[in-house]
């Protein structure tokens, strides 16, 4: 029997006819009863969701009669619970077996969070990535079973910039929509997408036609003829989402589809349960461009829930862009106001305490009662939590207050992260002013999601739980995902949280994305600002965290289990190759100390060949091996962007310095571009 389907066909089909014969009949699935489904589209996911998940091992129904059910699930909106909590009660009924179990929010998405949390309950363990172990589902795990949830903060999300390659801005729509279910199974409720004037809404300052969808600040990314990109990456010819490429120079048409796009993720985000925040930065200083730029975005996305003006990053004049921002606000709250409810956010932007500081003090200022306060106070997650606590952060902030932090810095984008530590500080500081109210919110930056899966669960178990202790989380996640030494497996990711902090502060910017940055041809550019002690040092951090998740490995049973520390050991193993081709350029710095490089003599030119060729050669072996792994549609961007950064420059330093010859040409002049996150701030 060739046809593999029919065999297994004929394998079920006489599995039957045995039992038939032996005078048995199949095993019949137990019986599930869901009500309350009405057609409120976040309760109808939630009903699809449950029978999603107990489909395999059970038999659902949606508000039929299954009157023999052995389970009823009874979804209820209780208006008089406490906003964003969310409860599950399992009662016996008086039939004996029988079993009812009530999901109950203030709200619909409120009785979408206990639906999941029925489903954990039941043996799921849900993950940015896909649910671990999706088959283990038990409804007798929910008997007896009770709790109530009050959520350590209300609104928890992540804030996407969407605004590089290796973000969901490049993914295919129905992929870009399967995150969004990963951050609603992790129970989040919350999303902000920040976009810059021109690409996701037309830029006013722009000459000529005012166009959206120039991706990633508008660097063109070509796939490179070569087997290795063509083997992992699904454009043909240019990065992008895959359904716009063919109009990628077609500026209208890219244009009008890039805002197609995010229309249909903003309207799936809302389906899942997400409150949508649509933030954006007014560089104009004329109200009638900024009024207009409002105007657009309110119109072209009229499924968000509110609009956010943010101070530019690093602004040296954040506080006048502040009273400019909420004179905007005001008039769009006033005669200007879009004729639907909408809620508004003002914020800033800015990492150095002696910005922050006042400018947080004028924003809580002027800002009125009603309008939500935003903050973005550093790079970087420990570094956040002591820019808010030097301001300070008061109580009155922190019931009022979205604060965005993160599970990844774009500074250390080609290095492997794990902020988690940074995380949990957070979480605390917000209870310790809150006295253990709710915190109002918190959205965490990330670009990659394989890759911050670790730090993205544990923000999202925190926001729920409160700050919990990380060697606990460890030694839960571990268990979930199957991993034989959960104590080996705790202390390494705590090792690489100290690894990742350590290049945050003495490596800062030694991976940032933007290919902008890596374009430089003067002497060795970023290759000459990292002193080789620190580089060093960073080497010993991370090669110790790769080693301990490594010897994990063969004790680990569950496939699940090696492929994760697997993935990871793969990504750290990158990181130290990049930090090797850094370390390797050192030995060049002092050809460029303090002078002109035209004096360079040939033997000068020939050591820059040898050193850069052994450099690249490393990078080289970074992007081999990263592509041995690519779990998503970001880790397809990062090689893309790796190879049109760091590759990039060291191709120009060849070109330069060394009479090489090839594609190492400057990249075209972007039309946006953001400010390199600067100094140690």
């Amino acid at each position: 029997m060739r046809n593999p389907l029919a065999k297994i066909l004929f394998g079920a089909c006489s599995g039957v006819l045995f039992l038939i014969l032996m005078g048995g009949s199949p095993a019949r699935q137990p019986g599930v009863l869901i009500r309350g489904v009405t057609a409120d589209p976040v309760l109808a996911f939630a009903a699809d969701e449950l029978a999603h998940f107990l489909g395999p091992r059970y038999s659902v129904d949606r508000n039929g009669a299954a009157s023999d059910a052995a389970w009823i699930i009874d979804l209820g909106v209780d208006k008089a619970m406490e906003d964003f909590s969310f409860s599950v009660q399992t009662t016996a009924t008086s039939g004996g077996g029988r079993a009812i179990i009530e999901l109950r929010g203030p709200n619909a998405v409120g009785v979408l969070h206990a639906a999941y949390t029925l489903l954990e309950k039941a043996g799921i363990r849900f993950d940015i990535g896909g649910p671990i172990n999706p088959d283990a589902v038990s409804l007798d795990n929910l008997r007896g079973f009770s709790r109530v949830v009050r959520p350590a903060v209300s609104r928890r999300g992540i804030r996407q910039h969407i605004n590089f390659a290796m973000d969901i801005s490049s993914y295919p729509i129905e992929e870009a929509k399967g995150y969004l279910r990963g951050l609603a199974r992790l129970r989040m409720n919350s999303i902000t997408f920040h976009s810059y004037p021109g690409q996701w809404y037309p830029d006013p300052l722009k000459e000529g036609t005012s166009l959206a969808g120039n991706f990633f600040y508008g660097q063109r990314h070509d796939i490179p003829d070569d087997p290795l990109f063509k083997s992992v990456i699904r454009n043909q010819k240019v990065y992008c989402i895959p359904a716009i490429e063919p109009y990628y120079d077609q500026p209208e048409e890219k244009s009008r589809r890039a805002m197609d796009w995010l229309g249909e993720v903003i309207q799936e985000a809302k389906r899942v349960g997400l409150t949508v925040n649509f933030s954006m930065e007014l560089r104009e200083n004329n109200p009638a461009l900024s009024l207009a730029s409002c105007r657009f975005v309110i119109k072209r996305y009229p499924w968000i829930d509110a609009l956010e003006l943010i101070s530019q990053e690093n602004s040296d004049k954040s506080g006048g862009e502040i009273e400019y921002n909420a004179k905007i606000l005001g008039a769009l709250r006033g005669k200007d106001a879009p004729g639907r409810k909408l809620d508004y956010g003002a914020g800033i932007y800015s990492t150095g305490i002696e910005d922050l500081k006042p400018g947080f003090e004028k924003l809580r200022r002027i800002t009125p009662p009603d309008v939500h306060l935003t903050v973005l106070p550093s790079h970087g997650a420990r570094k956040a939590v002591e820019n808010l606590k030097a301001i300070p952060i008061t109580a009155a902030d922190v019931s009022r207050t979205m604060f965005y932090s993160w599970v990844e810095f774009d500074g250390l984008m080609y290095l492997q992260q794990n902020p988690v530590e940074g995380i949990r500080r957070l979480i605390e500081e917000g209870k310790r002013l809150s006295g253990g109210a709710p915190m109002y919110g918190v959205g965490w930056n990330h670009w990659r999601t394989a890759e911050n899966r670790t730090a993205i669960a544990y923000a999202a178990a925190a926001m729920i739980e409160g700050p919990i202790a990380p060697r606990d989380f460890y030694r839960d996640y571990g268990r979930a995902l199957g991993i034989g030494d959960l104590e080996a497996y705790g202390a390494a990711m705590g090792a690489l949280d100290d690894a990742d902090t350590g290049a945050r502060d003495e490596l800062f910017n030694i991976g940032f994305c933007w290919g902008g940055y890596w374009t430089s041809p003067k002497g060795l550019a970023n290759y000459g600002e990292y002193a080789p002690d620190k580089i060093e040092a960073a080497i010993r951090n991370f090669g110790a965290a790769r080693d301990g998740l490594a010897r994990c490995v063969p004790g680990t049973p569950t496939a699940g289990g090696k492929r994760y520390l697997e993935f990871l050991t793969n990504r750290i193993s990158c990181t130290l190759l990049h930090l090797r081709a850094f370390l390797k350029m050192t030995e060049l710095q002092p050809l460029f100390a303090g002078k002109n490089p035209k004096p360079l003599t040939a033997e000068d030119r020939r050591r820059i060949g040898a050193v850069s060729a052994e450099a690249l050669a490393l990078e080289t072996e970074y992007m081999k091996l990263h592509a041995q792994m690519i779990l998503d549609r970001g880790c397809e961007g990062t090689l893309i962007s790796y190879n049109g950064g760091p590759v990039h420059l060291l191709k120009q330093i060849l070109k330069a310095y060394a009479g090489e010859t090839g594609d190492a040409g400057l990249a075209p002049k972007a039309p946006d571009a953001p400010p390199a996150p600067a100094g140690k701030k």
